[in-house]
């Protein structure tokens, strides 16, 4: 790994917030977590979820931008508040040009060897960094583990496609693979399993919490998604109040606070957006989680710990991505 000491920016405040067909096909309708440019929206919530958004918690936010790139995502953070997250100015939804670990206000950048891009999506307490990368910019995603400076590849059998996503601190892995099917995927001690829910034309699982809960999405068609969350093998679909055609759960932590995004698509520029909005689900509320920065943007979280620290990305009116860690409060 290469190491870069730099400056970290951040600013924070508390506020109350009230199968080659297969893949081609995936290729137009690939969902990512925010590393696209997302366009401006109008509201933080619909008025008919009024009474069931109820604004009651609190919210630091912590914005963070890699130095010199003009977009940063910050993808994931363990209980000691190491993170890792993704730059560059060709951030979509299939890639990062390159990656990064923060410690304190210390990057250390993530390429995978020989990698055209590296993407991580997620670290554990112990330390270790799961995500994808591309040996071309056009070749489909290839998943990685990195534990201190040692990279291994981890992809699903007979898969064309892999992303791992989340991993827990047993070492528990999810993510996606596509091979005659678009599915998720769990590997444990070893072993992969494919997670499918039922009905689904793909599924997507891409957090799980030390309970060995998975979280993710699934589309009944490529156009829509809705949540889920799986435990002790039973799917239960889990949407944002509304009726939005696009929802899906990005993190759910061993005190069962659950963190999401919704909305509908946009098209800016013939690229469709999803999720443009942040939930947080906890004691039975909803309640809205979009960044106050300037007018009216985009706010998507990607995961969530056990101290209720949700990363994510916010895209300003301008269309410049930045990674934030947004921390909830009573």
């Amino acid at each position: 790994m290469k190491s870069t000491l730099a400056a970290l920016a951040v600013v924070a405040f508390s506020l109350s917030a009230g199968c080659a067909t297969l893949l081609a096909q995936r290729a137009t309708s690939t969902r990512g977590f925010g590393f696209h440019r997302i366009p401006q929206v109008a509201a933080a919530w619909h008025e008919e979820d009024a009474q069931q958004v109820q604004p009651t918690l609190s919210f630091t936010w912590g914005i963070y931008t890699y130095p010199g790139q003009t977009n940063s995502a910050v993808a994931s953070i363990n209980k000691a508040g190491h993170m890792v997250g993704g730059y560059g100015p060709m951030l979509s939804t299939n890639y990062t040009n390159g990656g990064f670990l923060l410690k304190g206000t210390k990057f250390t950048a993530i390429d995978y060897p020989g990698a055209n891009w590296t993407q991580p999506l997620a670290i554990n307490d112990s330390n270790t960094i799961v995500g994808a990368y591309g040996p071309t910019a056009s070749s489909p995603a290839q998943g990685f583990t990195l534990k201190g400076a040692k990279y291994s590849a981890l992809n699903y059998p007979g898969a064309g496609l892999t992303r791992p996503s989340g991993i827990n601190k047993s070492g528990d892995i999810v993510g996606e693979a596509i091979d005659t099917t678009d599915h998720g995927f769990l590997l444990s001690k070893g072993n992969f399993s494919s997670l499918q829910y039922p009905g689904a034309a793909y599924t997507v699982a891409w957090s799980i919490n030390n309970g060995g809960t998975v979280v993710g999405y699934y589309g009944l068609t490529f156009n829509d998604s809705h949540g889920f969350i799986y435990s002790n093998g039973t799917y239960s679909t889990f949407d944002y109040p509304g009726g939005y055609s696009q929802n899906a759960v990005t993190g759910m932590n061993d005190n069962g606070v659950i963190v999401g995004g919704y909305g509908d698509k946009t098209t800016v520029n013939g690229v469709e957006y999803f999720w443009t909005h942040c939930y947080v689900y906890e004691s039975g509320q909803f309640t809205s989680c979009d960044a106050p920065f300037g007018p009216p943007a985009v706010t998507t979280p990607w995961h969530l710990n056990n101290s209720g620290v949700i990363t994510g990305t916010y895209v300003d009116s301008t269309a410049t991505t930045y990674g934030f860690a947004l921390t909830v409060g009573p």
